[in-house]
């Protein structure tokens, strides 16, 4: 099992996007944001970058509605669904299969009532989840009364459905955050920038027609920001991403290690 923290950019965009997404209860969707996040940093930790995707990354980024996407991520070729809940009797096999029996395997995901630690309980195929089930309804014996079964494997077992790969650990190395004010490394006439947008490591740029060797960090000018509707500088820097994408805003690309923090 692995616990994860989500900082304050984590819970401001899940509860964004949860809103944005206008459908549902809100306070299911924000933690199920935040089952997706928490499952999110697993991956990266554990699994090769190109053997997973996270089908909304990027609408959890920028607080856009997500495509509706029948699961949450796709690893090794499986096609996985987090589920997020406070209450573990959700992950029971039965009521797993009952309301999600479409992918190939669920992550179960547990939060605190403040929602400032998940849990990462562990993951089972939804074939074995279906199996169980049939072997309840078929079972003649008692059962026992305070004591239900929860089918899930360790976290670590994911690794196994793919080639072998040791502790993989691939978290952004740039020191940047959205809201930081930076400017180009070595040029004194540099104007100061806002940083809206830390991409993923794996994610591919395109720079003059090259691709971006190296972790890529967006940018907007204070001059762009503040042809806006509102007062950017009022808006919480984990949803600039969201305003930028709104208003249509510009926003520049550049390697992280072009950049460094303004003065």
């Amino acid at each position: 099992m692995y616990e994860f923290t989500p900082d304050e950019i984590d819970e401001t965009r899940a509860d964004y996007q949860a809103k944005k997404q206008g459908t549902g209860d809100i306070d299911v969707k924000r933690v199920g944001n935040l089952g997706e996040i928490a499952f999110e940093q697993f991956c990266r930790e554990y699994l090769p970058a190109e053997m997973w995707e996270w089908e909304n990354e990027d609408a959890i980024r920028r607080c856009n509605p997500e495509s509706f996407s029948g699961h949450d991520f796709e690893v090794f070729g499986f096609e996985i669904d987090v589920k997020t809940s406070r209450d573990v009797s959700e992950f029971l096999p039965r009521k797993l299969v009952e309301k999600d029996s479409e992918d190939d395997i669920i992550v179960m995901a547990w939060h605190r009532d403040k929602e400032d630690s998940l849990i990462l309980l562990g993951w089972e195929r939804v074939e074995a989840l279906e199996s169980k089930v049939r072997t309840q309804e078929e079972f003649s014996g008692a059962e026992p009364e305070k004591l239900q079964h929860l089918s899930a494997r360790p976290m670590n077992d994911l690794q196994d459905l793919g080639p072998n790969t040791a502790h993989m650990n691939q978290k952004p190395e740039n020191p940047f955050s959205p809201g930081d004010r930076v400017v180009r490394k070595d040029d004194g006439d540099a104007s100061e920038a806002i940083v809206v947008e830390v991409l993923p490591p794996e994610t591919q740029v395109e720079l003059y027609g090259q691709e971006l060797e190296g972790e890529g960090v967006r940018v907007a000018f204070p001059s762009s920001l503040e042809e806006g509707p509102g007062d950017w500088k009022d808006i919480n820097p984990a949803l600039y991403s969201s305003y930028c994408d709104d208003q249509d805003i510009k926003l520049y690309t550049y390697k992280h290690t072009n950049l460094t923090f303004a003065e």
